[in-house]
């Protein structure tokens, strides 16, 4: 989508239908959405006026309920969403002028920390686990993790959270995508979009940065069924950035980075795999992060790539968005910031 094309106002639909009062209403707006984890949005309007049944000013809104599902689009033809959820708190603001209501907003994902329980789930791969979760939610799930059969306890947890610590070493995503839980590696984007720093981004810092860099990522466990040590290493990521990774240039200098991993212990060898491989990529995978403002475009997403023009070589090319926020000011208009991040430096891919 053409930034240029974009209409600047957000529509705003509550329980599915379309709110053009709200619309009228609003007065700022902001919607995070992280690679990892849970979006959420707030939306300050101002809720004393007239409406269109009563001439006499009053308060407004006031059918907008906790609880409510809300969904937030930019575009004026064919909106494309860029966030879904529900309202999970309303606040009032007096003073200052005229009165304003706030709604806070998450993604579904907030159901899945709303209760803790104690299970077990036995012979089962990580993969089965998420897809299990999702389906208590009434969500679908999108899981690549781990295929590797062990049994997983869950002790006094939530569901979010024992998802969260159970991928963490495997260095992916955990998000909602509409009604699905995803959690996979990111697959390169078929058509990135391009920034250009002398069109529509309008703001942008990029550094690439050696410190806390592995040049190799070393693991070792213990399986107790097979009665053998295990081990495992990694030291090139899973998806090349353009020019030299982290690794690559801590060798030309003659650094030395080899990192050992007490933890997390594996008692799989497929695990001791991808806990290596997962915590090598999760830093050189940032090893140039980037920090953009631009034109409002509701494609922009996480997981989305952008391609980055109007720099020096050494900083041009493919870059994952790993965080995305779009705001809309009355004054300001709309604008997207985002956090930008890849593995290899110092010339196009």
């Amino acid at each position: 989508m053409d930034a240029a094309f974009v209409s600047a106002r957000p529509q705003l639909r509550i329980d599915g239908e379309v709110r053009v009062d709200l619309d009228a209403g609003l007065r700022a707006l902001t919607v995070n959405r992280p690679l990892h984890g849970m979006a959420h949005a707030e939306l300050q309007l101002v809720f004393w006026g007239a409406a269109d049944d009563d001439p006499g000013p009053s308060y407004r809104f006031l059918d907008v309920a906790l609880g409510a599902a809300v969904s937030i689009a930019f575009g004026q033809d064919t909106p494309v969403e860029v966030f879904a959820g529900e309202i999970t708190a309303i606040e009032e603001r007096y003073g200052g002028g005229a009165p304003r209501l706030v709604l806070l907003a998450q993604d579904r994902l907030h159901r899945l920390a709303r209760q803790r329980r104690s299970r077990s789930f036995d012979d089962q791969s990580l993969d089965a686990v998420i897809g299990t979760i999702a389906s208590d939610e009434g969500l679908s799930a999108d899981a690549n993790v781990s295929a590797v059969s062990a049994t997983w306890h869950q002790l006094n947890e939530s569901d979010l959270g024992l998802l969260f610590r159970l991928m963490a070493p495997f260095g992916m995503a955990l998000r909602l995508d509409g009604e699905t839980l995803r959690a996979r590696a990111e697959a390169p984007d078929p058509a990135p979009i391009v920034l250009d720093t002398n069109d529509n981004a309008l703001d942008l810092r990029l550094i690439a940065d050696l410190a806390h860099q592995p040049g190799e990522v070393r693991i070792s466990g213990f399986d107790p069924t097979a009665d053998e040590d295990l081990a495992a290493s990694a030291g090139a990521p899973t998806q090349a950035g353009g020019g030299q990774d982290a690794a690559a240039v801590l060798g030309t200098l003659g650094w030395p980075a080899v990192e050992p991993l007490p933890r997390p212990f594996p008692w799989r060898q497929g695990l001791a795999d991808g806990y290596a491989q997962g915590q090598f990529d999760r830093r050189a995978h940032g090893f140039v992060a980037g920090a953009a403002r631009c034109v409002g475009d509701p494609q922009l997403a996480p997981g989305r790539e952008v391609d980055l023009t109007g720099t020096t070589p050494r900083f041009a090319g493919r870059y994952r968005v790993v965080h995305c926020v779009h705001r809309f000011d009355a004054s300001d208009g709309y604008q997207t910031h985002l956090r930008l991040a890849r593995s290899g430096f110092g010339g196009d891919q």
